[in-house]
């Protein structure tokens, strides 16, 4: 892992801001949340004037995503729950069954299978990093609908992401922007907010209020926004909170959260996750920034 002191100058993607001299305050480390980097740290830089927060170390990607937990998650009972949620903004902006949908950074396609089980056929899906989903969409301009959900972050530039999905979106389409959330990030006590953080995954993460400042930059009119993350929900089991507390049972490893032997036994013995599986939405632990935006017609 590189050292962050090493570091000659660094120069934030988001906002442009340069320097060649690091405040300690501005930087830290964190392990990994997953079986394969929990025993990793991580450097970390967040920008004094936008505070975006920035994973300092390069990946390959392609490597990176070879065996992503995440890309292992079924279609049960508590993703639907969420899922549903997250359909409702859009139903709430006019999507309709018959549109052309495209989820972008789809991973294993969960939500392109919701959506199927919900009327909606015409769904297509982006992974770059899935094979079943790699190839790109044939042509620009071709959809009504794209979900950018939990994917900017993941990237290395956040810009080329938004412009790649304005490019494919028709003139007058949706776009839904959904990603994670630094603002309340100490960078000298990082543990609390290893799941957030995510690394080496998440890449970058920015503020609310940075999120609506890069996209008023596009030729685009905000329909909707929102600061609570979709996850929550009254659902039993399908909240943050919960999500958040599980996750510290078990050691902050999402292999070993997601491994249903696991949970059981932690449940077993744990009044707390119990609590919070069925009330975390009364107690948020975290803000998942998301706004919706209309292409603007020629």
């Amino acid at each position: 892992m590189n050292n962050i002191s090493n570091k000659k100058s660094l120069t934030c993607p988001i906002c442009g801001y340069a320097t060649k001299h690091l405040n300690q305050q501005d930087t830290g480390k964190v392990r990994g949340n997953t079986e394969r980097f929990c025993h990793t740290e991580f450097p970390l830089w967040k920008c004094p004037e936008c505070f975006t927060i920035i994973s300092l170390d390069s990946v390959d990607f392609y490597d990176l995503y070879s065996d992503y937990p995440l890309n292992k998650r079924r279609l049960d009972v508590f993703a639907k729950g969420t899922l549903k949620n997250l359909l409702k903004r859009l139903q709430k902006v006019g999507i309709q069954k018959s549109e052309s949908i495209l989820d972008y950074g789809c991973g294993n396609g969960i939500f392109i299978d919701y959506l199927n089980q919900q009327g909606y056929q015409n769904v297509t899906g982006y992974d770059p990093y899935v094979p079943e989903f790699s190839t790109p969409p044939a042509q620009a301009g071709n959809f009504d609908v794209i979900i950018n959900n939990d994917t900017l972050e993941h990237g290395d530039n956040y810009y080329q992401m938004i412009e790649e999905c304005l490019e494919w979106l028709k003139p007058g389409g949706l776009l839904y922007l959904g990603t994670a959330d630094s603002e309340p990030v100490q960078m000298d006590n990082l543990q609390p907010h290893i799941m957030r953080l995510h690394q080496p995954y998440h890449r970058i993460i920015v503020t609310e209020k940075t999120l609506h400042k890069i996209v008023s930059q596009y030729d685009v009119k905000l329909i909707a926004q929102y600061s609570r993350s979709y996850h929550d929900t009254l659902r039993p089991f399908s909240n943050y909170r919960f999500l958040d507390e599980l996750n510290k049972a078990v050691g902050h490893d999402l292999d070993r959260a997601m491994d249903e032997k696991i949970t059981t036994r932690v449940f077993l013995h744990s009044p707390r996750l119990w609590f919070f599986a069925l009330l975390g939405y009364f107690f948020p632990s975290a803000i998942e920034p998301a706004v919706i935006v209309q292409k603007n017609k020629l």
